[in-house]
């Protein structure tokens, strides 16, 4: 019996073979067509040019005070290794509400901030972007601001 010798495969190997083959498909399928959720790559975010840097940026909907609360709970954003912590003071307020927040970048470095304050002296500011230039929030900020804010990590 020599080496080069053929051997045909009998129906039942074809069998499991075929079935197989069947399964890592449909592993396949269902694995790198989106139906696992995490294992599909993000989708590329989008970007926006800030001060002549790139910004990937996100809009997140922020939940308003209760009926009659001056404050809504702080909610918790993470995009991009940067951890974004925000809440809404005086959204029935006539002045208009401010947005308070701060973002926590991944070394630990925390930046603070306050959007839409009506009375300061520039009249208001609805962006802010950290000392380091890594990160940044917008809020329309006023009576009509509706509760969304965008979130902006250095591209």
């Amino acid at each position: 019996m020599g080496m080069d010798q053929d051997f045909p495969m009998t129906r039942t190997q074809l069998r499991v073979l075929a079935v197989g083959l069947l399964a890592m498909a449909i592993v396949g399928v269902v694995v790198f067509g989106g139906f696992v959720p995490g294992v599909r790559p993000a989708p590329t975010p989008s970007t926006i040019e800030v001060n002549g840097q790139p910004y990937y940026f996100t809009v997140e909907s922020l939940a308003p005070p209760a009926l009659l609360e001056n404050v809504s709970p702080p909610q918790q954003f993470v995009f991009h290794h940067v951890t974004f912590v925000l809440w809404i003071v005086n959204w029935y307020s006539v002045t208009g509400p401010e947005l308070y927040g701060n973002g926590t970048e991944l070394n630990g470095t925390t930046y603070s901030f306050v959007l839409g304050i009506p009375g300061s002296t520039t009249g208001g500011t609805n962006q802010f972007l950290s000392p380091d230039l890594l990160f940044g929030v917008y809020w329309l900020g006023g009576l009509l601001a509706g509760n969304t804010a965008r979130l902006m990590v250095h591209a």
